[in-house]
């Protein structure tokens, strides 16, 4: 065995190590913690509370320069690094230097030089070798998809397998040195990619493939690592993109591929938040149910942008589909995933948000306030029998969404009748419910309730 190879054997060992000191310190402060919650009462003593703290690990701290210095720098070289050569070929284009063929070439040598210099220095230098190694797979990925999209000089279906290549070095290298700096840098830089070569806006096809591809490497990714950083950044870069192409050219060029690369979108980024932590039965949290939320949003915004142009129902038929599919959705997610709160409660409040907005599309008016009065009947029921506490809290505020709109709008627009069917109607229900919550309040709030 020569050096080298120890080197790598020893920098594996250390890294391992470091791990399981991390657990065993995580576990020392839990265990800190139990204690006192025991001791809490039987001795509260200032000389106990010192002697649990001293076994609380100082946590190391970074300097400003420090971090500056060995982070921040290489990020933001390798960042002005790949704008530099984005702008030097379109610089080239501009004013035709070189043949297209030699450009192309050129920036190929560029990646390779970033990637051979990455190598040399992975041993001494790992993090300023990673931030190389990103920017040669950024580079790669620009240099291929300007060759295809911009200068014709390679096909389809070549530019794809060569993105495909690099998709999968740049996570095999992620997933290998357990480092998120190679997928953000080499996989989310890669989004910026059709900012600095302006192709033709519209191929929908080529840009949404190329995002696309890029976006199956970050889920690759998710399915064996939790790295909530990569997910966040692919995930706002991706629809900023195409709710950009969206809102600019969806009126005149809005066809079937755009609206198919919308559902798969939607379905990468469900799957990026949640795969890791439902695989490890580990507990989806308020970060991950955020992704979930907004995801279903953009999903829902990008829709109706799409098909604001087509038949008035679809808006109806499209919001009525999302509170139907979201409320099976979270009842499935509470039979087979019942501790995942966080998760299933967020589902149910989609679905009746949607049917809230779908009601309020379908109605107008007295029937609207109505409609809106029996819906949060229908689901202070619900919540009281099934002991749901997300469906009561959301009856409550459907109840004052309704008053609002019963004092600030319908008292112009009502006539006599209907202003006391309707203040008689609600506020008849409203005591009832009332008498519900004082007759039912050990079951509603006992400790069988679902939902803390």
């Amino acid at each position: 065995m020569d050096n080298e190879e120890k080197i790598n054997e020893l920098m594996k060992k250390m890294e391992a190590f470091s791990g399981e000191i991390e657990r065993y310190r995580e576990e020392i402060i839990l265990m800190r913690k139990e204690i006192l919650q025991l001791r809490n009462g039987n001795d509260g003593s200032e000389d106990f509370v010192k002697k649990i703290n001293v076994l609380k690990p100082a946590k190391p701290t970074l300097g400003v320069e420090n971090f500056i210095g060995l982070k921040l720098i290489n990020f933001v070289g390798i960042i002005v690094l790949i704008t530099g050569l984005s702008i030097g070929v379109k610089y080239a284009i501009d004013i035709n230097l070189i043949s297209p063929f030699m450009r192309i070439l050129l920036t190929y040598i560029a990646g390779a030089f970033l990637f051979i210099l990455s190598a040399r220095l992975r041993k001494k230098y790992q993090l300023l070798s990673i931030i190389l190694f990103s920017g040669a797979m950024a580079s790669a990925y620009f240099t291929t998809y300007a060759a295809f999209e911009y200068y014709n000089i390679i096909p389809r279906s070549i530019a794809f397998l060569l993105m495909l290549v690099l998709t999968a070095l740049t996570v095999y290298f992620s997933l290998k040195y357990d480092k998120k700096e190679i997928a953000i840098l080499g996989l989310v830089g890669a989004y910026g990619i059709p900012f600095f070569v302006k192709g033709n806006s519209e191929n929908v096809a080529a840009l949404f493939s190329y995002i696309f591809l890029v976006n199956s490497g970050v889920l690759l990714i998710s399915f064996k690592k939790y790295w909530l950083a990569l997910t966040y950044i692919s995930f706002f870069t991706t629809w900023i993109i195409y709710l950009s192409w969206v809102i600019i050219y969806s009126a005149d060029h809005a066809n079937d591929i755009s609206i198919l690369f919308c559902y798969l979108f939607f379905i990468f980024f469900m799957l990026s938040s949640l795969v890791f932590k439902v695989m490890k039965r580990l507990p989806i949290d308020q970060s991950d149910v955020f992704i979930v939320i907004a995801n279903s949003v953009v999903f829902y915004f990008s829709l109706f942008s799409l098909y604001k142009s087509g038949d008035s129902n679809s808006i109806e038929i499209i919001t009525l589909s999302f509170a139907m599919a979201y409320l099976l959705a979270g009842i499935t997610l509470r039979k087979f995933l019942f501790l995942q709160g966080y998760l299933y409660n967020s589902v149910f409040c989609i679905s009746l948000t949607a049917f809230t907005i779908f009601a309020a599309i379908k109605y107008t008016s007295f029937t609207l306030t109505i409609v809106w009065v029996v819906m949060a009947i229908v689901l202070f029921i619900v919540g009281m029998i099934y002991r749901l506490k997300i469906f009561r809290i959301s009856s409550i505020i459907l109840f004052a969404i309704t008053l609002i709109k019963l004092l600030l709008i319908d008292s112009v627009d009502f006539n006599s009748v209907e202003k006391v069917i309707a203040y008689l109607f609600i506020g008849i229900v409203l005591l009832v419910i009332s008498f519900l919550y004082q007759k039912f309040k050990k079951i509603i709030f006992g400790e069988v309730e679902s939902e803390s």
